[in-house]
């Protein structure tokens, strides 16, 4: 399978900010993937504190800056950096400036 970027529509993210754009559903692939997806956040946007009880989620910073903040510790993220939240542990992101993010869910 293989998919254009330029070609995915943007859809609204579960959390109500930002836009995704889904490179890999979960109805796609036999795998414990829940989705694959680029997502875009504008300069101030910001999720609620949340959690994912029987899902991991990974986040690959592409562009900008962001503050994630991980369990009440807030950690600087920007364009290069990786960063692993284990389920069940709360968590929400701040877009610094406009950001853009791959991010892949994995169900437990």
């Amino acid at each position: 399978m293989k998919k254009d970027l330029a070609h995915i529509l943007p859809t609204s993210t579960t959390h109500g900010i930002g836009a995704k754009r889904v490179l890999l559903h979960n109805s796609e692939t036999p795998t414990s993937l829940t989705q694959i997806a680029i997502t875009t956040l504008r300069t101030g946007e910001e999720s609620e504190i949340h959690k994912h009880p029987t899902m991991e989620e990974f986040f690959l910073f592409r562009k900008g800056r962001a503050i994630v903040n991980v369990n009440n510790q807030q950690i600087v993220c920007e364009a290069g950096d990786f960063i692993r939240i284990p389920a069940n542990i709360p968590h929400s992101v701040k877009a610094i400036t406009n950001l853009e993010v791959l991010t892949i869910g994995c169900a437990l």
